[in-house]
């Protein structure tokens, strides 16, 4: 006995008072969880969700992730409002792959979309974007500016509304293969304004800076890279689009997602453009995610992220249960101990398809970056984000653990269909090498020890387009002189001789090509 109490009533008064404390500490919580809901909703039904994608955007070329050498006011603004993903990889460096992945949020291996050309999105397989949201009862609409992205890649068909008027009848070239930015989005505005306060699913797509590079005044002078300066003029393009939003008072109720599909190499490794490396330049791209009445402006969110989680994530927003199988995750969703550490998968069969060289495979992840090659290439992106040095003799376990987990992914490629040749004329004139190579099976060369070959015959392609014929011939008879194996050289002298109406050099020229 103490104090009268026996021993018995004070345990049950020891007891009373934590289970009074925890019932009062559950009614605040709840109290605080439904404020918490009135002030900061989960999703927002209805809400208009807007995708603009700016083809080939380095994101270490924008200010908002470092870059001090362009000026992008208005997506700076953008950035301001919105969230902003520091490491969001693209899963493919090519521009209608890369799109597939983003629309279907299925990786190429499983949308079945491995290269620009001899490919096609089959919307009646595969559940994308705007399918999804026009059975909850959005409309559904797109431009865009490259002929890459026409409506016969498959893209034209998800879509209620569907832009991709280009004068592409006419030589090939590439300014008839593409179009100014601001006529592109003048298509969206007219769209868009007709909607009135339905809910809707708009694509926007804007080639620049994707090359050739030509950047409109006053960009050209302002700039010392002309890459630079055709982000200027995307820039430009976007804050006139995003004043028409808040003029028509869209952009405030709006989801608004900006990404890219790609980079750019610029040549940090050898490469003048995309499409055969998979280093992080052309991988690492924009990510920001502007929410409805200013949720979340200005946050940072550091892990990674894929352009593949787009589509489950548009579903978290507008609170629709998303479709079985994707690929993706939500990257707004909380992240869990029970996700572990998270690796993007990327590949790019351009080398293969159309060169003769490997494919490459890789998975990028926190740290480090593996890349699957003839000579394999693992990076510390902590130490070495430049990745100039190879450490897979360094770091033998986690290579072996990375290697491990990309043959999840495996390596089969669907034959590509047979091309137009009226195609391959056209995606050539934009910089991609036309012709397609026989699929071998044995042991293919590394792109690493070739692709000093590229820049030449980039050049020479170019001096055809523009009409400098003699130089272009003279460019790809030194090409072929020390690659006489390489087709699509030997195929583009042929057109170019058959220009200057020397047939029988022509002739000759194609039928190496064959051979």
């Amino acid at each position: 006995m103490l104090h009268g109490q026996s021993v018995g009533g004070m345990i049950r008064r020891a007891l009373l008072v934590p289970a009074a404390v925890l019932v009062l500490f559950a009614l605040l919580m709840a109290s605080c969880r439904r404020e918490e809901q009135k002030v900061s909703p989960a999703t927002f039904p209805s809400a208009p969700v807007i995708l603009i994608s700016v083809d080939t955007l380095r994101a270490d070329h924008l200010p908002a992730y470092g870059y001090r050498k362009v000026d992008t006011p208005n997506i700076d603004l953008l950035r301001k409002d919105s969230v902003l993903f520091r490491n969001a990889y693209a899963h493919v460096p090519l521009t209608l792959p890369s799109h597939a992945t983003v629309l279907s949020g299925l990786l190429p291996p499983e949308n079945g979309v491995r290269d620009n050309i001899g490919y096609r999105f089959d919307g009646s397989k595969h559940a994308s974007i705007p399918s999804f949201l026009k059975q909850q009862g959005y409309a559904t609409g797109a431009a865009v500016s490259s002929y890459v992205l026409r409506s016969a890649s498959g893209l034209g068909s998800l879509f209620d509304f569907y832009d991709d008027h280009f004068d592409a009848s006419t030589d090939g070239s590439a300014g008839n293969l593409q179009r100014a930015g601001s006529q592109t989005s003048a298509v969206a505005e007219r769209w868009i304004d007709e909607q009135g306060r339905a809910p809707f699913f708009f694509f926007l797509h804007l080639f620049e800076p994707h090359s050739p590079y030509d950047p409109p005044e006053p960009f050209r002078s302002r700039f010392a890279l002309p890459y630079d300066g055709e982000i200027a003029a995307a820039d430009a393009v976007l804050g006139e689009f995003i004043q028409h939003l808040k003029d028509r008072e869209i952009y405030d109720r709006a989801i608004v997602i900006f990404i890219s599909d790609h980079g750019e190499d610029l040549y940090e490794h050898g490469e003048p453009e995309h499409g055969i490396f998979l280093y992080r330049d052309v991988l690492h791209v924009p990510l920001l995610v502007k929410l409805p009445g200013g949720r979340r402006a200005g946050e940072t969110i550091d892990r990674s992220s894929g352009l593949v989680d787009i589509f489950p994530s548009i579903c978290a927003l507008t609170g629709f249960p998303p479709p079985e199988r994707l690929s993706g995750r939500n990257f707004l969703g909380p992240a869990t101990t029970a996700e572990g550490p998270r690796t993007i998968y990327a590949e790019t069969f351009y080398p293969r398809i159309h060169l003769g060289w490997s494919e490459l495979r890789s998975l990028i992840g926190e740290r480090f970056h593996l890349i699957s090659a003839p000579t394999p290439e693992l990076y510390d992106l902590a130490a070495d984000p430049a990745e100039k040095k190879n450490i897979t003799s360094e770091e033998r376990r986690q290579f072996a653990i990375m290697k491990e987990d990309l043959g999840q992914y495996g390596a089969l490629l669907q034959s590509p269909l047979q091309a137009d040749p009226e195609d391959e004329k056209k995606l050539a004139a934009l910089g991609y090498i036309g012709s397609r190579q026989k699929s071998d099976t044995g042991p293919l060369p590394d792109p690493k020890e070739h692709v000093g070959e590229i820049a030449p015959m980039l050049q020479s392609m170019r001096m055809l387009d523009l009409g400098r014929i003699p130089e272009a011939i003279a460019g790809l008879r030194a090409i072929v002189k020390r690659n006489p194996g390489y087709t699509d050289a030997w195929s583009q002298l042929g057109r170019a001789l058959e220009t200057v109406g020397d047939y029988e050099d022509a002739v000759t020229a194609y039928e190496t090509a064959v051979r």
